[in-house]
């Protein structure tokens, strides 16, 4: 099967906005590992708007790219998806995980001493003090920013037969979505399976990358390889993109403005979900908002992305080891940087950019070259 180009691209600015969207964390208001002492408000709406879609995407792209690995055996399937997400998760959660747990409990007064002094009592029983029981939760209690590795190990998983049946003897179910979604606008009915999971769980399960989360992800896993897998449905995308824009800008605009408005119709509408209606509401808007942004996006990767280039393979291998090392290394720089007496603009470029330049070193002298380390970071061999 041919490479489809527009996945690696959007991958590939996906990554980036990730690294700019947990730069821009230690900013805002909310509660984050490690805090700059000067915050902004104004920062939340980069970040509430990027969080309307990020994660869908990566999920989304994930099953895109599931079509490739599901004409495999399933043993072979599992054994690619255990090296490329498992080994990685792993090793992140002892490697690189206890720095960002060490310099969060010395910015929030919780610890004192030194690192090794945090790890013997870290290791040896505080990694898996959640009382959480059997929820999806653990996955990133103990990973932070990993969780979407363990979490796309276990879709990707469960998906293999559902999908590998619709590869091979899906014709009637996916001419059924085709005629569903084949005139201008179409692909949007798609989030209703999504909103339905919301309504259904969310109550019940509202924490992050609780159980309705985890539930929302796997559906748009194979929303994302349907897409791939069907003609039919990336025409779809591209004459219901400009659709899709606008509905996902209106809901955004009425989201953000929910805020300054709290004791309208609109704010309750949006903030209130102790009332099932507005609830039912807020689950639906909110699958309806990521689902149009989403086709928005990939519908122009589809028409501007899909092309070679000599940037492409390069930059696509790297995104996974940038991902599983980006958060750490902008906590311990953020962590010292930002104590110093500088504008939240000089810090902030200051920790992207130091960043961006350890991560490839990094990458470039210590991981890329020699198997081991890219084994360790769920890349093939050289």
């Amino acid at each position: 099967m041919q490479r489809i180009y527009y996945i690696d691209w959007l991958r590939i600015l996906a990554i980036l906005t990730v690294f700019f969207f947990h730069t821009s964390h230690f900013f805002d208001p909310m509660y984050w590992h490690v805090k700059n002492p000067q915050q902004s408000e104004s920062v939340l709406f980069f970040l509430g708007f990027v969080n309307l879609w990020i994660m869908p995407l990566f999920f989304f792209l994930s099953g895109a790219s599931g079509v490739f690995g599901i004409r495999k055996p399933f043993l072979s399937f599992l054994k690619n998806k255990t090296l490329r997400l498992l080994v990685p998760y792993l090793m992140g959660v002892l490697l690189l995980i206890p720095p960002q747990k060490y310099v969060e409990a010395l910015g929030n007064n919780k610890f004192s001493g030194g690192y090794f002094d945090f790890l013997q009592p870290y290791f040896s029983g505080e990694i898996f003090n959640y009382p959480m029981g059997f929820d999806t939760l653990w996955i990133g209690a103990i990973s932070y920013h990993l969780w979407f590795l363990g979490h796309l190990f276990v879709i990707s998983i469960l998906f293999y037969h559902l999908m590998k049946y619709v590869d091979t003897k899906g014709e009637k179910i996916m001419s059924r979505i085709n005629r569903i979604t084949s005139f201008s606008g179409g692909a949007i009915l798609l989030f209703i399976p999504v909103a339905i999971v919301g309504i259904l769980l969310k109550k019940h399960f509202p924490n992050y990358t609780s159980w309705a989360d985890f539930a929302k992800y796997a559906l748009f896993f194979f929303l994302g390889f349907l897409c791939t897998n069907n003609e039919g449905l990336k025409k779809s995308f591209l004459k219901s993109r400009f659709i899709a824009l606008g509905i996902g800008l209106v809901l955004t605009v009425m989201y953000f403005a929910s805020f300054s408005m709290k004791e309208t119709t609109l704010g309750q509408l949006f903030q209130n979900n102790q009332v099932y209606g507005f609830y039912a509401f807020q689950e639906a808007a909110g699958a309806l908002v990521t689902w149009c942004w989403l086709i928005f996006m990939v519908a122009m990767g589809m028409k501007y992305l899909n092309r070679e280039s000599k940037y492409r393979q390069p930059l696509n291998e790297a995104v996974l080891p940038f991902y599983i090392l980006h958060q750490t290394v902008l906590l311990l720089i953020g962590y010292v940087v930002v104590q110093w007496n500088w504008g939240n603009w000089g810090k902030f470029g200051f920790i992207s950019l130091s960043a961006l330049f350890i991560i490839t070193v990094i990458y470039m002298l210590v991981i890329k070259p020699f198997n081991f380390s890219r084994f360790l970071f769920g890349m093939s061999k050289k």
